[in-house]
């Protein structure tokens, strides 16, 4: 991807249902085409549909999205739809693909888009892709969007017809992603937030980022930690150093290396029309 000669925005829909569900994902390829016609976008906007029955053909298909990325100048959204659980997604095959498997395989993705790749989940208990953040690797997209519990597919289809209805125009706003998604009746999180909500500990599976910060605070204190302090000096001393630790893992998580690239970027495309393209 040329962040200097970027075109347009393309959707990948993953779908993966069972036998009798309502193919949602299908009906949103189509709405898509009719959305982007109406509003006369069809040379910014394309989309792709999959459909996929197991984890293998699931990977092979984000494998693919990674090519195109790699390869195409168009931001992309991935846009998932299949049942859903705490644990992660359920596949046709009734397969689960876990949080952390699914982070793995969109990682790359994200990294060859710059940082662009934005996720659509359109299953129950989108919620819980905040879980299981790996805080030592790159974030997995720059946000997500998803209902939260238990939905039926014709409360889904409308919130996404919503959302796309109404993508293009929300790009010129600030915090245009969580804005639209409220407004869909949807969830958003930034990858800012879901790691600092991470770190703070206010998920439901501290472990990784508590062993992360012992393992920190205990190289920090063999290097020049305070061997005989009073409590009041230790408790300064932590709270420093975990802020440090903190400073450190957000970076590299969060794209931070990437920011004066985006600013470039956003002004120039904030400058651009549709109709120029």
């Amino acid at each position: 991807m040329d962040l200097e000669k970027i075109d347009g925005i393309k959707v990948f829909i993953i779908e993966s249902l069972h036998e009798n569900d309502k193919r949602t994902g299908e009906n949103l390829k189509d709405n898509l085409r009719q959305i982007w016609y109406d509003q006369g976008l069809l040379s910014y906007f394309t989309c792709q549909y999959n459909y996929v029955s197991n984890s293998e053909e699931l990977y092979c298909v984000f494998a693919e999205i990674g090519k195109q990325v790699s390869s195409n100048n168009r931001f992309p959204i991935i846009q998932i739809e299949c049942h859903g659980c705490l644990e992660g997604l359920e596949l046709e095959s009734y397969e689960k693909v876990c949080w952390g498997s699914l982070f793995d395989h969109l990682r790359p993705i994200n990294e060859a888009s710059y940082n662009f790749l934005f996720l659509n989940l359109s299953m129950c208990f989108g919620e819980a892709v905040i879980r299981y953040i790996d805080p030592t690797k790159r974030a997995p997209f720059r946000g997500v969007a998803g209902p939260i519990g238990k939905v039926f597919p014709e409360t889904l289809e409308k919130a996404w017809l919503y959302f796309y209805e109404h993508f293009y125009e929300s790009l010129k706003q600030d915090y245009a992603f969580s804005k639209l998604s409220l407004s869909s009746g949807l969830i958003y999180y930034s990858q800012d937030f879901i790691f600092d909500c991470y770190y703070d500990l206010a998920n439901k599976d501290p472990e990784m980022f508590e062993s992360l910060r012992k393992r920190e605070l205990y190289e920090l204190f063999l290097k020049k930690g305070p061997l005989a302090i009073d409590s009041k000096m230790h408790s300064l001393w932590i709270a420093e150093k975990q802020a440090l630790i903190k400073k450190k893992y957000r970076a590299y998580f969060c794209f931070d290396d990437l920011l004066q690239l985006h600013k470039e970027i956003y002004r120039k495309t904030k400058q651009m029309e549709v109709t120029s393209i």
